[in-house]
């Protein structure tokens, strides 16, 4: 009886054995991140790196940045290919994670322009920034193509710019003198601009940036709470907001209808609707921080970026993994005396 009692005990654990080792178990996905953000007490500029999924920091490149020059964007094409770039037509890239970085030229094609802006499209750079500036480039960042853009985009600081192909092009931008934004879209690659009007008088307001899924599904977002949404590629717009007097500074677009917005004023936003509602998540650290960056992995693990909102400056880094029910301060303002900017996850497994 005991023999027959453990045969079919033992049968029993090999039927679970063979049906659990046949169910696919997600895997954890981990990534590295990239940081960028103002100089430090040297004139160095903050680039940050974490290899364990935001959890520590370290910085990079301090032997071949130049003294001065800030880092305004940086951008992963993946976890060994990043570009960051900053004032003064400073822009820099690596192609091994960060071990080793490079200064990329451009002063033949823009001298005096303050570069601060990055999208990256398959093989092609773009590179937006002051005076209604992009540029782009076809080789690596060896030789560059300056757009010519209309007249009505010069002093504007070109702020956002999202390449969604290898054609169609969209940028957006401000003027710090006055509420006013612009609009611009390319479908030639960069040949030609046209500028889009939005309704209800939408480029009244200043614009900070711009993202997509696809060519139909775009966000732009700016100024003391304004956005506007399309779902045809720009036939229609849907202007939304003012959801508040606070700046949506940064958005992270995780599919068509579901994306992260980092505000100011440790405001974070969610919507799972293309913005017909918003849900505001828990604050954390202080209230007195412009949160300036935000980047996702998948709808779980994300990060945020910000600085003060006053005297004395500080950055700090944010990160949930549970969808933004909860967010850990993983740098604080004790560690980081100045401004953090943008922010940049790379997926390991890729």
């Amino acid at each position: 009886m005991m023999k027959r009692s453990l045969i079919w005990t033992i049968s029993l654990l090999l039927v679970v054995f063979a049906i659990t080792s046949c169910i696919p178990f997600p895997k954890v996905k981990n990534y590295r991140a990239w940081v960028v953000g103002q100089t430090d007490t040297n004139g160095i500029a903050m680039l940050y790196f974490s290899d364990d999924s935001g959890e520590t920091w370290t910085r990079q490149a301090m032997d071949i940045l130049p003294e001065g020059k800030s880092l305004e964007d940086v951008f992963s094409v993946d976890q060994n290919r990043v570009w960051a770039c900053g004032s003064d037509g400073l822009l820099m890239k690596t192609v091994n994670g960060g071990s080793s970085w490079e200064i990329v030229e451009v002063s033949e094609v823009a001298t005096d322009s303050f570069f601060a802006f990055l999208s990256i499209f398959e093989d092609r750079i773009w590179v937006s920034g002051d005076n209604g500036i992009v540029i782009f480039s076809d080789d690596n960042g060896g030789s560059w193509t300056v757009c010519d853009l209309p007249e009505t985009a010069s002093g504007y600081l070109i702020q956002g710019i999202h390449a969604i192909n290898q054609n169609v092009i969209y940028a957006v931008g401000n003027k710090s003198t006055a509420r006013a934004g612009i609009v611009l879209k390319s479908k030639d690659g960069g040949q030609s601009w046209e500028e889009i009007e939005l309704p209800n008088n939408y480029n009244d307001n200043g614009w900070i940036g711009v993202k997509a899924t696809d060519e139909n599904h775009l966000v732009i977002h700016g100024g003391q709470g304004h956005y506007a949404v399309t779902a045809n590629g720009g036939k229609q717009w849907v202007t939304g907001g003012p959801l508040f007097a606070k700046d949506l500074n940064s958005l992270v677009m995780l599919d068509s209808s579901t994306y992260w917005v980092a505000c100011d004023f440790d405001t974070i936003i969610l919507t799972e609707n293309s913005g017909i509602s918003w849900e505001e998540q828990p604050p954390a650290g202080t209230s007195n921080s412009f949160l300036l960056g935000i980047d996702a992995l998948d709808r779980n693990n994300a990060l945020v970026v910000g600085s003060s909102a006053g005297y004395p400056q500080f950055g700090k880094i944010l990160r949930t993994t549970d969808g933004g029910m909860n967010w850990e301060v993983d740098l604080s303002a004790e560690e980081c005396p100045v401004t953090l900017s943008h922010v940049s996850i790379a997926d390991k497994s890729m």
